[in-house]
């Protein structure tokens, strides 16, 4: 089981450090496994190991063995597949066929168990590499297929280290050009971006904060941050001013009272209901503090928006383990269960954005979605005030996704959150952020549209 723990603790050094390059060679030991080792138990077993040690040394975050179980069950789908291949056309085949498949079975899983997990994926590594440009085709997904590709040319390569000499070079040569090709093209993937986005003929000026705790009084803490006269539009922290169903109306009118002191429109995220059903939405105020834009979030967060699973829960989760003010989640309270919106934008004057709320973002699939509506831009708001430990690792890899998904949908990623960042990154591969060093932070950027 050396070779699939091997190849764990590579990516656990790429995704950890600023050692990117691991990527194009940490898959190939994995491959190598597939390759010498003929049972199938054995070899689901030695692709979970991987999985495991992986998820334990880079997205420590996530603590709760439900979610983290199901994800590992939706990629042993790589390993059968790849056994069902050598089965049917052969050994060779089946190891070609591996750079698609880990491409394929890394995308699923990231989007399609409990909790999405695009910042998992191969290619997110890569967000703050000189490869980032290559993000324009494909996003995470296109750039863990580059990088297994380099992978399994490196694969090949090891395999002929006691064989052809002149195989071994080729193997290992065309590893090497496929990086050097791929920086290249990163490089003229984002000078053409930024060539395009120059070109915009708007200009808009937004204030982003970023906070580093929930606040829950309603006073006049926003009122005292340091907005720029320039701003056109204030874009809070999702649930800023904690809301519930208690309180909704009153931080709802306490938000709309902020637009029309500070006389800006304004974005902010709470919770909501309306006819019966419960929503977390983006509300957009105008400068005299009425609401002209209503954004309900599509893509709910386990446990705290929804539970599938009545009235079951885990023995972990205990609400006594909270403070009373978070208990009102989905999971301990069934009136909490919320609601899906439709994707939208929300529309100010004389622009629009997108809003994906937290973790909406982490879904590469929807992001198209919303940008097939044409927005301005796009505002990433957060509140990851549910991360108990590992929030640096956690923010450093979002901030890559950001940094990927700015790139592939070409258009600036704002960015506002609880315990996150402030500031923009721009499709040219260019970034702005302030950390709430100090309990608040106000980051004044310049978009074109």
């Amino acid at each position: 089981m050396f070779l699939p723990i091997f190849s764990a603790i590579l990516l656990i050094f790429a995704f950890n450090t600023n050692w990117y390059f691991l990527v194009f060679f940490a898959l190939a030991p994995l491959f190598l496994f597939f390759n010498s080792e003929k049972n199938f138990w054995r070899l689901l077993l030695g692709v979970a190991i991987s999985r495991v040690v992986f998820g334990l040394g880079a997205m420590y975050f996530v603590v709760d063995p439900l979610l983290f179980g199901a994800s590992l069950l939706l990629y042993l789908g790589f390993p059968i597949s790849a056994i069902l291949i050598r089965r049917a056309a052969g050994e060779k085949i089946a190891l070609w066929a591996l750079p698609v498949l880990w491409t394929i079975w890394d995308y699923i899983e990231a989007q399609y168990t409990l909790l999405p997990m695009t910042i998992a994926m191969v290619g997110n590594a890569l967000g703050n590499s000189p490869f980032l440009g290559l993000a324009k085709f494909g996003g995470a997904a296109g750039l863990t297929l580059f990088a297994a590709l380099a992978n399994i040319f490196v694969t090949f390569g090891w395999l002929e280290i006691n064989g052809s000499r002149m195989k071994r070079f080729i193997y290992f040569a065309t590893a090497i050009l496929i990086v050097i090709a791929g920086w290249i093209v990163s490089a003229k993937a984002l000078e053409e971006n930024q060539r395009v986005y120059r070109n915009k003929a708007r200009t808009m000026e937004v204030a982003l904060v970023a906070v580093d705790k929930v606040e829950n009084q309603l006073d006049n803490f926003a009122q005292t941050l340091p907005f720029q006269n320039k701003a056109s539009l204030i874009v809070l922290p999702e649930n800023l001013y904690r809301s519930n169903l208690d309180n909704e109306e009153l931080v709802r009118a306490h938000y709309g009272q902020l637009a029309l002191a500070l006389k800006r429109e304004l974005s902010a995220v709470m919770v909501t209901s309306e006819s019966g059903k419960v929503y977390k939405s983006s509300l957009l105020f105008s400068a005299n503090g009425r609401i002209i834009g209503n954004y309900k979030k599509h893509y709910l967060t386990i446990t705290s928006e929804y539970w599938p699973f009545n009235s079951w829960k885990p023995f972990y989760f205990n609400p006594l383990d909270y403070p009373p003010d978070q208990r009102h989640k989905a999971v301990f309270e069934p009136r909490y269960q919320h609601s899906s919106g439709d994707p939208g934008l929300l529309n100010g004057i004389g622009y629009a954005f997108a809003n994906p709320i937290c973790l909406e973002f982490h879904y590469p699939s929807y992001l198209e979605n919303l940008n097939s509506l044409n927005p301005n831009f796009f505002v990433h708001n957060s509140n990851n005030d549910w991360i108990r430990f590992g929030l640096n690792q956690y923010l450093d890899l979002t901030n890559r996704l950001r940094a990927i998904e700015a790139v592939r949908l070409q258009k600036p990623v704002l960015v506002s959150g609880i315990k996150d960042y402030a500031g923009v990154f721009y499709p040219d591969g260019n970034k702005i952020l302030l950390y709430p060093a100090r309990g608040a932070a106000v980051a004044d950027v310049l978009v074109q549209f």
